[in-house]
C-alpha cells in the first residue's frame, strides 16, 4: 500500500513539474554572409522572457534536415524581421525599389516554418516573418510599397522615429484570433516595412488592415497554426507593456505553457575580484 501512494505521489510530483515547464519558443536569426555571424535584436529575447517562455535563438539551417531538428526540439517559433524576401520565390522579377535579400535566410526560414507546420508546433511571424510566411504558402508582395501599391494615398510605413513609438493605426477584424487577443477593434502600432503581402495565401485570412488598405496581419487557424502580424510588438513588450505581452504570451499558451514564476535558483552572484 505504502509503494502505491508513494508511487502516485511520484507521478503527481512529475506531473506537476511538467506543468510548470515553461515551454522553449525558437527565434530565427538574421544572417550574414560577409561577417559570418548569426544575429537577432535583444528586444525579441526579451519580450519571450517577460511573457513566460525560454528563448532559444535558432542560427541558419543548412539543410532541411537541420532545420526539422530544431524544430522538434523547441516548443514555438517566432519568424524575425530581416531583409526583403526574395522575388523568385513569389513568382515575380525583381522590381527597381526591391531591397536587399538574402536567399539563404529566405531558405532557412521556410524549411523552420514548414518543419513548424508538420509538427503542428505554433508560430509567431514578425514583419518580414509575415511575409515569408504567406509566400512560403503561396501568396505573394508588393515589393515597395511607396511604388506600388494601388490608388491610395499611403502611410509612413517606414517610420523614421523611435520602434518604441506608434506611428499608425491598424483595424482588427473582430472574428479572429488576434482580436481574441487583444479584445480591441483598433491599435496604434509601429511600422518598418517598405513591402506588403499583396495576394493571400491559401488557407490564411486577412485580420488586420492599416487605413490606406495595407494588409497588417494574416492568421492560417485551424489550417495552420501561425499568427503572422506587420508591426514590431516586441519593441513595447521588452519595455514590460503588457497589453503587448499578451501577444507573446498567446504563443507561448499555444506552445503548452503558462507563465509559471521562476523558482530561486540558489545560485551565487559571481564576484569581481
Amino acid at each position: 500500500m505504502k509503494k502505491t501512494i508513494c508511487g502516485l505521489m511520484l507521478v503527481f510530483a512529475c506531473i506537476c513539474a511538467m506543468a510548470q515547464q515553461k515551454p522553449l519558443i525558437g527565434i530565427s536569426t538574421g544572417y550574414s554572409a560577409s561577417e559570418n555571424t548569426a544575429s537577432v535584436r535583444y528586444t525579441y529575447v526579451d519580450a519571450v522572457v517577460n511573457a513566460g517562455g525560454i528563448p532559444v535563438l535558432i542560427p541558419l539551417a543548412k539543410d532541411s534536415l537541420a532545420a526539422a531538428e530544431v524544430i522538434s526540439r523547441v516548443d514555438g517559433l517566432i519568424l524575425s524581421g530581416g531583409e526583403d524576401v526574395y522575388p523568385f520565390f513569389y513568382g515575380e522579377e525583381a522590381a527597381s525599389a526591391l531591397g536587399g535579400v538574402n536567399y539563404d535566410r529566405d531558405r532557412s526560414d521556410m524549411w523552420l516554418l514548414q518543419t513548424a507546420v508538420k509538427l503542428n508546433k505554433p508560430v509567431l511571424g514578425i514583419c518580414r516573418g509575415e511575409q515569408l510566411t504567406n509566400v512560403t504558402f503561396g501568396g505573394t508582395l508588393y515589393q515597395d510599397i511607396p511604388s506600388q501599391f494601388p490608388n491610395r494615398p499611403v502611410l509612413q510605413h517606414g517610420q523614421r522615429s523611435s520602434g518604441t513609438l506608434p506611428i499608425h493605426h491598424v483595424n482588427v477584424v473582430k472574428d479572429s484570433r488576434l482580436y481574441e487577443i487583444m479584445q480591441q477593434e483598433q491599435l496604434a502600432v509601429n511600422s518598418f516595412h517598405h513591402q506588403a503581402i499583396k495576394d493571400v495565401a491559401p488557407g490564411f485570412k486577412v485580420v488586420a488592415t492599416a487605413p490606406d488598405g495595407v494588409i497588417e496581419a494574416i492568421e492560417g487557424f485551424p489550417q495552420y497554426n501561425i499568427l503572422a502580424i506587420q508591426w514590431h510588438p516586441e519593441y513595447f513588450a521588452q519595455q514590460g507593456d503588457a497589453q503587448w505581452i499578451k501577444l507573446f504570451e498567446d504563443l507561448v499558451i499555444r506552445a503548452g505553457g503558462s507563465r509559471p514564476l521562476l523558482k530561486n535558483p540558489n545560485i551565487r552572484q559571481p564576484k569581481i575580484r
